[in-house]
């Protein structure tokens, strides 16, 4: 009989890790379905990279709309925002049909921008097809120049995010 110390139990580090760890899609509170239609398809036969585009403006405008600041006016109202920026990383091709979950979130909310961050996945079996981001600068329609958002944006915009949202001055 020997008497070795007792080894203590061995812990996943890694595991322990995940759990203290917030998943990136619990940042995303806001989803939106979307099917692959055919003309979104390329001659490979997958979604094409303008597509993608495409498809996350269209979560950032059921997002916007979800939150009541798409204008009844359109092109018309005098405070628009426009894009100024979008960068998107293809990491896995959709095919006709693929059903997609768009997820997207306000990560930053400045004085006359904000970024828009999207995860966009595959609805059945959660392959992520593309990480993307924009900036948006709120301009007044008749010169074109930046200005800041109206309140009621940054109110709602606010309210919706939550503590996750950072504001500051850009």
């Amino acid at each position: 009989m020997t008497d070795e110390p007792k080894r203590p139990e061995r812990v996943d580090l890694q595991a322990e890790a995940q759990k203290l760890i917030p998943r990136l899609e619990y940042l995303f509170k806001f989803a939106w379905p979307h099917r692959v239609r055919y003309e979104e398809i390329d001659a490979q036969g997958i979604v094409g990279n303008a597509a993608w585009l495409s498809i996350v403006q269209l979560g950032r405008l059921e997002y916007l709309r979800n939150l009541g600041l798409m204008s009844l006016e359109g092109g018309t109202a005098p405070v628009q925002a426009v894009i100024r920026t979008t960068a998107a990383e293809h990491l896995a091709p959709a095919r006709f049909d693929d059903a997609l979950l768009i997820r997207v979130r306000a990560s930053y909310l400045g004085h006359r921008s904000s970024r828009f961050e999207y995860l966009v996945d595959n609805a059945d079996s959660r392959l992520r097809h593309v990480v993307a981001e924009s900036v948006m600068v709120c301009v007044e329609a008749a010169k074109f120049q930046a200005i800041a958002w109206p309140q009621v944006w940054r109110d709602r915009i606010a309210e919706f995010e939550g503590p996750d949202l950072r504001t500051g001055q850009r």
